[in-house]
């Protein structure tokens, strides 16, 4: 009898270290080796001729990244004056079914999503729909906290809520979960009884769970549910391809998503992303991002007054910008890693699951560029920035020196 309570015990601890460190546990086993014929792969969706120079050279980049990378798929576009005028994917969108990306292939684009949150923020704001200042209490009463936060600050990570921990849960990383939530309110548990990290207003601490309290405070103000919101937004701008990523739902042209390991592959570890659509959990693809870049190139959709106020930074109660140059969704700050003068970019990444993605618009050349691939970053530091640089330069220059004759 002894010894079948032990060996129930040890099957028990075993069982749960399983489910804890489950995503550990699956990290070692199966992986394959990537095709030869991933980086072989190409489709070119659009190229305007006006720029044939410039694309000849972003191609080579472009190929450049897909080895330089090892993501299965790599997919970009390009936008000069709200046109798109390049737009490649090369790679397999499911390695083992040999299916090629296309620009109309599907990607997580993680923390892209808050981009397009703050555009919809945005228009809500100019519909006097919801007030910045008001206070999220006012909107979520079961969001208790001793001090009151502001709209604007969840909005813009000043609030001193936390980021992703660990859980009672399985697996043990809040980041892994795989718990569905009915609702946008519903997920706030995560996070809304855990102390906050500052008084909020006082110092900045980039959250995504920042945007799951934010979502839930657009649905209160509206009465509308945020999947609706910003799928209607979607449509308004022609952005037909992107949507959120629910896991029961069966997405057409949805790529698959990886793990990478020098010449190996395997899929991601399945997630659901339920509980950060707002802020982690759309699929998308370059061409539409760049329909997300160019509303803040074009007043048409947002007037030039809103599009201020979600791409100035926050400052912070001292007056002081925010150490990210954070503003409603969007980083706005001059980046010395292009020319050799300082270029002003109005941009956002993001880490998913088994994808990464960055968008950038840059207003001085009214060029936005939008770069997609569905391999996890790991413990590698981000690289997009050094993927993407060397294209933007390339249109960069061009655009320069048509406007010089």
């Amino acid at each position: 009898m002894k010894k079948y309570l032990i060996g129930s015990l040890f099957l028990l601890v075993g069982l749960m270290s399983y489910f804890l460190f489950e995503n550990i546990f699956v990290w070692n086993f199966g992986w394959e080796v990537l095709p030869t014929a991933t980086y072989t792969q190409k489709h070119i969706s659009i190229t305007d001729s006006t720029y044939a120079v410039p694309i000849v050279l972003a191609k080579k980049e472009l190929e450049k990244i897909h080895r330089t990378s090892r993501a299965p798929a790599v997919s970009v576009g390009v936008s000069i004056n709200g046109k798109i005028i390049w737009a490649q994917a090369n790679g397999f969108m499911d390695v083992k079914g040999q299916i090629p990306a296309t620009s109309e292939t599907m990607f997580r684009i993680g923390s892209t999503s808050k981009a397009l949150t703050g555009i919809v923020l945005g228009k809500l704001i100019q519909e006097q729909k919801i007030d910045l200042d008001q206070p999220i209490q006012e909107l979520i009463p079961g969001f208790d906290d001793e001090e009151e936060i502001s709209i604007g600050q969840v909005a813009s990570h000043t609030s001193g809520i936390r980021h992703y921990g660990l859980c009672f849960c399985f697996p043990i990383w809040e980041y892994y979960s795989n718990k569905e939530y009915e609702t946008v309110s519903s997920s706030l548990e995560i996070f809304k009884d855990d102390k906050l990290l500052f008084s909020p207003g006082s110092s900045f601490s980039y959250s995504t769970y920042n945007y799951s309290l934010l979502s839930a405070a657009m649905e209160k103000s509206t009465n509308v549910e945020f999947l609706q919101l910003v799928d209607q937004a979607f449509k308004e701008l022609g952005m037909n391809q992107t949507v959120a990523d629910q896991k029961d739902l069966v997405t057409p042209n949805r790529a698959k998503f990886y793990d990478i390991s020098e010449d190996e592959f395997k899929e991601a570890f399945e997630v659901n992303l339920s509980y950060k659509w707002a802020g982690g959990g759309f699929l998308s693809t370059p061409s539409d991002l760049l329909k997300g870049g160019n509303v803040l190139l074009d007043s048409s959709y947002l007037s030039k007054e809103t599009i201020e106020l979600i791409t100035t930074p926050w400052l912070l109660e001292n007056g002081e910008e925010n150490e990210q140059g954070y503003a409603l969704g969007w980083r706005n700050y001059e980046s010395n890693d292009i020319l050799d003068e300082g270029v002003q970019i109005i941009n956002h990444g993001g880490v998913s699951v088994g994808s990464q993605s960055l968008l950038i618009v840059f207003p001085e050349f009214d060029l936005v560029i939008s770069l997609l691939m569905n391999k996890s970053k790991g413990n590698e530091k981000f690289q997009l920035f050094n993927y993407l640089n060397p294209i933007a330069k390339i249109f960069i220059m061009d655009i320069k020196s048509k406007a010089r004759l």
